[in-house]
């Protein structure tokens, strides 16, 4: 490979590299909000949601494989765990889905079919602060969902 074509090469890997980090999940950005404390999700708290988006989670850093959009489907500020609770996510399907999540200290979780094709995440001793949450799809359609949030 000559030089100019070697100098081309880099110039275009430069240019599309911030590209691809652009279409995978950014917790920068938020979605719909829900507060809870630990007191309060220790009743489930169920959300309805599309399930899926455009970016391919196999091409980006962050953990797993499946589908999700790159805003997170909700952004949860959790509070009062001073009792050291769990923290769980769990999502029913009408298809098989994924769930990603990024805690309040910005550690990546994933999770496929752990209740059969439904995700389901337990933190334990879950810190509080903002967590967001993506809800895909192992394949790119979109389906119908829930998002069941609960403290133990």
């Amino acid at each position: 490979m000559s030089f100019v074509t070697r100098t081309a090469f880099a110039v275009a890997m430069s240019v599309c590299l911030p590209a691809v980090a652009l279409a995978c999940p950014d917790y920068g950005r938020n979605g719909a909000g829900l507060n809870y404390s630990s007191d309060q999700a220790y009743s489930p708290r169920a959300h309805s949601v599309t399930a899926g988006g455009s970016v391919n989670l196999s091409n980006c850093p962050q953990p797993g494989h499946g589908y999700v959009a790159t805003a997170p489907d909700f952004t949860m500020q959790f509070s009062g765990n001073g009792m050291g609770r769990a923290l769980e996510f769990r999502v029913e399907g009408s298809c098989d889905t994924v769930l990603l999540v990024n805690d309040a200290n910005a550690n990546w979780y994933f999770n496929d079919d752990d209740i059969g094709v439904d995700p389901r995440i337990r933190i334990s001793r879950a810190p509080e602060g903002i967590y967001d949450i993506w809800i895909g799809t192992y394949d790119p359609s979109l389906c119908s969902a829930r998002l069941i949030v609960e403290t133990f």
